[in-house]
This record gives C-alpha cells, structure tokens and sequence, in this order.
C-alpha cells in the first residue's frame, strides 16, 4: 500500500471485504429483479420471442439475469477470500454513483426515511 495516504485517508477506508460484500448484495437484488420483470413479463416476451428479429433480445434478458447472478456469487466469494485487514478509502468511487440509495447502500449505511431525492434519482412510479 501506498505509506503517502493522509491519517485523513485512513480514517475514511472500510474493510474491502464488507465493500465486496455490499456489491454482491447489490448483484443478487439486481438478479432477483430481473427475474421478478422476466415473470411479470412472461406472456409478452413469449410473443415477443415469436417474433425471430426479436428473439435475441428476449434472450438477453434471460442472459442479463444469468450474469448478474454469476457476478454476484463471484463478487462475494472472493470477499469472503481477502483477509479481513485489507481495506480501502471507497469514497472517491461512490463519489460516481449518483443514486444515493445505492450509494449508501454501498456505504453499509441505512437509507433514511423521508430523504430528499437529489437530481438524476430513480423515481419508480
């Protein structure tokens, strides 16, 4: 590791571990949703897979869902792996992730109820 890093940076590091862990979870919620939008749409992609220009897409989908699944156990394994010092200042990554909810997901931290949405928010309506 780089002896450069400010007591400041140190402060702010978290276990690589628990962040792996975190983006796992966030693969398997993002499989688990893929799966409950392939159900839901299940009738429809079924005439849509009729269709042979749109039989590719239909299959991505069902790939989508088989990757997300696969990255998720992938991530969490190799988690599981590192040894439990290892840790990391995560705060310039999740400086890129602009859904807050992900973002503190990411963090480990709660969502707060009743929070402001910021600018370029998923609203599900």
């Amino acid at each position: 590791m780089d002896n450069s890093r400010s007591c400041e940076d140190e402060r702010h590091h978290a276990p690589l571990n628990s962040i792996l862990e975190a983006l796992g979870e966030e693969f398997h919620e993002l499989w688990q949703f893929t799966e409950q939008l392939q159900a839901s749409l299940g009738p429809a992609l079924l005439e849509v897979a009729n269709n042979p220009e749109h039989h590719r897409d239909v299959q991505s989908l069902d790939l989508l869902a088989q990757r997300l699944a696969a990255l998720a156990k992938y991530v969490r394994t190799i988690g599981r792996l590192l040894p439990e010092e290892w840790s990391v200042n995560p705060n310039s990554a999740l400086s890129n992730v602009t859904l807050s909810d992900l973002q503190y997901r990411l963090k480990g931290a709660p969502r707060l109820e009743g929070a402001i949405q910021q600018p370029g928010e998923l609203e599900m309506f």
